[in-house]
């Protein structure tokens, strides 16, 4: 399910298309869309927490006046997301550096 996601932006950008992709439900997070949905697609991607926020959020892309401003809140949320994951990612040993420096007790 995740890696459709995937495919769906990738295909929605390959046809030119701007129109916002809300992901939302079970199977999916903000990080899972900021690292692997956001990054796939030129148009506006927002991870929805529940569905009862769609309408807000749809009044948002349909006013002319906020939509450039929520668009550009979205791409600066999603990167403060990435950068963050990517360092703490960095901050996690390999299995064979863990392996190097494991506790010897006997």
């Amino acid at each position: 399910m995740l890696e459709e996601m995937v495919h769906v932006a990738r295909e929605m950008q390959k046809a030119g298309l701007r129109i916002p992709i809300m992901v939302g439900g079970a199977t999916t997070s903000e990080l899972h869309v900021a690292l692997k949905i956001a990054p796939e697609y030129d148009g506006p991607v927002i991870w929805v927490k529940d569905a009862s926020l769609n309408a807000g959020i749809c009044a948002r892309f349909l006013n002319e006046a906020e939509c450039p401003k929520f668009e550009a809140e979205l791409k600066e949320r999603y990167e403060k997301l990435r950068q963050n994951y990517h360092e703490e990612q960095a901050k996690i040993a390999s299995l064979s550096e863990a392996r190097k420096n494991k506790l010897e007790l006997f």
